[in-house]
């Protein structure tokens, strides 16, 4: 009976939480931004395109709350903006940050405070990003 209730507490945690954006999403009020303080010497030019930054809403992932403080680096350079998707009564607004660590949080109306982290191939195709805008940039 004991192996059993550890079998199902076990699954229960490995549940991750979950996230997606709708295929008809689209950003709103994309503005890059850097805080005063330390960290604005190491932003360089963070910046993202509201293509870019769906392709990380996309591919990045929700995080337990509990697992914020060991996986979320934050600097104050940032790139916020809403995502929406729907129209009239069935519109949705997700507010978010997006930190040049790329991590991100969400501030959503009915979850709160989430927060998403880029690693496998959300980072892949990040890099991929930054590197081919890099190439057209030395053009």
């Amino acid at each position: 009976m004991a192996v059993l209730i550890g079998l199902v507490g076990t699954l229960a945690q490995a549940a991750p939480p979950r996230w997606s954006v709708p295929r008809d999403a689209r950003i709103e009020h994309l503005e890059a931004r850097m805080a005063e303080g330390p960290d604005r010497d190491h932003c360089g030019d963070f910046t993202l395109s509201a293509e870019e930054t769906l392709t990380y809403l996309r591919l990045a992932t929700l995080i337990p709350d509990v697992e914020v403080h060991g996986r979320v680096e934050w600097v104050g350079c940032v790139v916020q903006g809403t995502l929406v998707s729907g129209k009239g009564k069935q519109r949705k607004e997700v507010k978010f940050e997006i930190s040049a660590t790329l991590a991100a949080r969400l501030d959503a109306p009915v979850n709160g405070m989430r927060y998403l982290v880029c690693e496998g191939a959300c980072d892949a195709k990040m890099t991929a990003l930054y590197e081919k805008r890099a190439r057209q940039e030395q053009k």
